[in-house]
């Protein structure tokens, strides 16, 4: 007998003679891990293999005919189904392989039994040349796909690729035929070196930027020297796994392992340790986080998990077929989802628990042809070569065509209606010109190593980016002289970024998470605890927010303007009752699916101050809304975009064209002006009713106009930087409206324009990440005080809304300086969106009304609308973080 030990897998190699074998061959009979897992090759009396058995219960029937496989058969399952058949030429050389569709993937040899093609169960096809020497010097398979010419240099150890296309890549290898350099079609090269083992010693890019590698004598990296000169170091124990390792800025991430090679623990660079326990079979059993709050897993005989138990003792279980594929999954409240599976693994059905039912069908190679979604609506896609998308239509006809290159580099999308949006690649594949719907082309270039170093839009306005030497960006710079810098530590987080006007700096603990945030002086401080879950939050006002958790992660306390909120979850984590102060209670029901399905706010002794009950179809899109003082009714088209919606307040309808733009719209909260069809310059809404929109030659409003009777038409002006920011909205009366942005693209205020040009009005805004916490509303003329609105999230959903007016700016005595606060809490819809604010000490609710695509008629108590959007007055659109947002005319004002 034999043994190999294979230090990298941790897994044994056993060879052993076995009866029929010749003396002189041992064949593999087992392979076994370090938690005695083993796969055992049994072998018949003539030495062949006939079976393949886990200890975890698989086996594996193996079919030989004339020494060689013939298919290979699940025998573990109780039918014994054919997983893979095989056929051969009469040279013995692998020539048809089936899957369970029947049909093969064929292969054709030469005399020499070299591979000369190939052609898979779709037809795709590749063919290979070889030389007198044995070398391939063509291939080219279906449409060109991939198709190259080789070229061998003996003399220098040089290949030259030649791509369909005519571009060259050069390889260049050592006497030992390591390859050392690599030069692509515009000439820029890559080097490396290696060591006598193959292992790695440097990179080199085409801009000089070497990483450098070293290693143990057991061949391990413990050591990555980065362009900049810093390191990256690693530790190993005696079994080749990593121990410790010390990031760039001196940081150690630290592991534990048992005897057996099982990972028990990992300590952060805080101490903070994340502990395992494992079964026989090496699967973990529990997992205890740094707070000491375990979830535990049971497995099968193979590890494959069959319950997991959460903290709190929630308890999700599943059912495995014989493939080990998870057949149904019961949630902690019972509820059961069911999966079906092909024999390769493709899903094929799922039944979710309310009897709900999706499909999939696939081709022979395992690509989706259709999805068939619960309400019956149904996707298809074609295929091309290698398996790609060419086209894929939407269930309510709509047909999307991808066009790829030989090198299946997407080229163009073409949309229902004919129009295309087309990339332009360089020789090394990089994408220099894209072309939208419209003909506005954005231009690109690059550096040597890829890096994005200009963009330039369709109207000209370009941005110059700069990077270190680890690729991280340093500066954009636009046309007009507008600079963005970035500073990162040796650890790669951002800790200081300048905008024109702004300044920002970041501070973070060793673990990485942000604690401190300032910008132009205005700081936003956060704690986290040792998961990482935020704990409190303090804006620049001094508005403090503390969160709590349950044992399973899951927020369960708030505490925020002097005001207590509790969240109450059931067993699956839903929410389903939310104390607000100690005076109101929110309720929400869910389906066994876990939709949303009744949402009721309570007040004192009981009594109802809102209700609401939704009804979805088998998709899970709603089509009715039950409230008083009525039911509202949603008519959905195949994919879920509403076209009639009636209720209490009246009808609203919409139609769409193939590519899901609004042809018409009329509402009753709808502003007159933009009631009635649409017309389009190709994507470009040219006109909604009275309104009229003009755009400048990227795409982006520039205009809108709203033509009234017997009097001159409004018309707003919006002005763009490089960035697609608004930087400028002139409103119809002349009042001009300016904005600022932070180096994450962020708006961080605005402001309003005395005639004479000095700032009469600002607005400030403090952000966490990508959320809006907080605006800061300052009015320059009179006494007016500063007004300070403060917002609390859990995920999109705003908990709620404090609003603070100060007798002063003077962010230092804000307690001292208030004069007034109000807080209420938020009731949201499914998605996000403001429905209603409440005041517990009142029981005041106030509704917010608005069309179905965002547009409130009326005035409003909160500037939030759909989820991280912020209406803006004075430009009639909602903002939206990176676009803005058009709520009259359901569509964004950017491409």
């Amino acid at each position: 007998p034999l043994t190999i030990h294979q230090r990298e897998s941790g897994r044994t190699l056993h060879f052993a003679p076995v009866p029929g074998a010749p003396a002189n061959e041992l064949p593999l009979v087992a392979i076994s891990d370090r938690n005695d897992n083993r796969i055992e090759v049994r072998h018949n009396e003539h030495g062949e293999p006939v079976e393949v058995a886990h200890s975890g219960g698989y086996r594996i029937g193996v079919a030989v005919v004339d020494r060689r496989i013939t298919s290979y058969r699940l025998l573990s399952a109780a039918d014994e189904p054919v997983l893979l058949a095989f056929d051969y030429d009469d040279a013995g050389n692998l020539a048809r392989v089936f899957n369970s569709s029947g049909l093969p993937l064929r292969l054709w040899y030469d005399e020499q039994d070299r591979l000369i093609r190939w052609e898979d169960r779709n037809a795709t096809w590749y063919r290979y040349e070889y030389d007198e020497a044995g070398r391939c010097v063509f291939g080219t398979g279906s449409g060109r796909v991939f198709e190259y010419r080789y070229e061998y240099d003996t003399t220098h150890h040089r290949t030259t690729a030649h791509a369909a296309r005519g571009y060259p890549t050069v390889y260049q290898f050592n006497a030992g035929f390591q390859l050392v350099a690599e030069t692509d079609p515009l000439g820029h090269t890559t080097r490396r070196t290696r060591d006598r083992y193959d292992n790695l010693l440097s990179v080199t890019d085409p801009l000089g930027h070497t990483t450098r590698y070293a290693y143990n004598e057991h061949g391990d990296l413990v050591t990555v020297v980065r362009p900049d000169g810093h390191e990256i170091r690693a530790e190993y124990n005696d079994l080749g796994l990593v121990t410790a390792i010390t990031e760039a800025d001196g940081t150690i991430w630290r592991q534990e392992f048992d005897d057996r090679g099982n990972r028990t623990a990992v300590i952060d660079p805080a101490g903070h340790r994340t502990g395992w326990t494992h079964h026989s079979t090496g699967a973990p059993a529990t997992i205890t986080d740094p707070l000491g709050a375990t979830t535990r897993i049971d497995t099968d005989p193979a590890g494959l998990p069959v319950a997991v138990t959460d903290p709190l003792g929630g308890s999700t279980v599943l059912e495995r077929d014989a493939f080990g594929r998870p057949i149904a999954l019961t949630d902690p409240l019972g509820a059961v989802t069911r999966m079906e599976w092909s024999p390769e693994g493709k899903p094929v059905r799922r039944t979710d628990p309310l009897g709900h039912t999706e499909t999939w069908e696939w081709d022979a190679e395992g690509n989706c042809l259709t999805h068939t979604d619960e309400n019956g609506g149904i996707t298809t896609w074609a295929y091309g070569p290698f398996d790609l998308p060419v086209s894929q239509t939407t269930s309510d006809g709509a047909q999307y065509v991808f066009t790829r290159d030989t090198e299946l580099n997407i080229t163009a999308v073409t949309a229902p209606d004919g129009r295309s949006w087309t990339y332009t690649l360089d020789p090394a594949g990089r994408v220099v010109a894209e072309t939208d719907y419209d003909g506005h082309t954005t231009t690109r270039e690059y550096d040597a190593a890829g890096h994005l170093v200009r963009q330039t839009n369709s109207a000209g306005q370009s941005i110059d980016y700069t990077h270190d030497v680890l690729g991280q960006p340093v500066s954009a710079t636009t046309d007009t002289g507008e600079i963005t810098t970035w500073t990162h530590d040796t650890a790669g987080r951002l800790v200081s970024a300048t905008s024109p006007g702004v300044e920002l700096a970041r501070t973070h603990d060793s673990v990485g998470n942000l604690l401190g945030e300032t910008v132009n002086g205005h700081t936003l401080t956060l704690t986290v605890d040792p998961v990482g879950n935020p704990v409190s939050r303090t804006t620049p006002t001094g508005h403090t927010s503390r969160w709590t958790y349950d044992a399973a992660g899951r927020p369960i306390g708030l505490e925020t303007a002097g005001r207590h909120l509790n969240f109450h979850r059931d067993a699956a984590g839903q929410e389903i009752e939310r104390r607000i102060a100690g005076a109101l209670t929110l309720t929400t029901g869910h389906d066994a699916a876990g939709r949303t399905i009744e949402q009721a706010l309570t007040g004192a002794g009981g009594r109802r101050l809102h209700h609401k009950r939704w009804t979805h179809r088998a998709d899970g899109y709603p089509t009715a809304v039950t409230e008083p003082p009525g039911t509202t009714t949603l008519i959905l088209d195949a994919i879920g975009r509403p076209t009639n919606l009636t209720g209490p307040a009246g009808t609203e309808a919409y139609a769409y064209n193939p590519t899901g733009d609004q042809t018409a719209a009329t509402a009753p909260g709808l502003p007159v002006e933009v009631v009635g069809e649409r017309a389009y310059t190709g994507t470009l809404l040219a006109r909604a009713g009275r309104t009229r929109y003009s755009y400048d030659a990227a795409g982006r409003v520039v205009r809108r106009t709203v033509t009234r009777i017997s009097r001159t038409p409004d018309t707003w002006h919006y002005t763009w930087d490089a960035h697609d920011r608004l930087v400028e909205t002139r409103t119809p009366d002349g009042t001009v409206w300016t904005y600022t942005y932070d180096p994450f693209g962020r708006r961080i205020a605005k402001h309003r324009h005395h005639p004479d040009g000095h700032i009469a009005e600002t607005v400030r805004f403090t952000w966490h990440d990508t959320t809006l916490v907080e605006e800061h509303h300052t009015v320059h003329e009179g006494a007016a005080p500063v007004t300070v609105t403060t917002w609390d999230h859990t995920g999109l959903h705003p908990l709620t809304q404090t609003t603070r007016r100060l007798n002063g700016d003077d962010l230092a005595k804000t307690d001292q300086a208030e004069i007034d606060r109000r807080f209420a809490a938020i009731v949201t819809d499914l998605v996000g969106t403001p429905t209603h604010l409440t005041d517990p000490d009142t029981g005041e609710l106030t509704p917010l009304t608005t069309t179905l695509w965002g547009h409130n008629p009326g005035a409003a108590l909160t500037p939030l609308r759909f989820p991280g959007q912020y209406a803006d007055e004075e430009t009639g659109w909602h903002y939206n973080l990176h676009r803005h947002y058009d709520p009259t005319t359901a569509r964004y004002t950017t491409p």
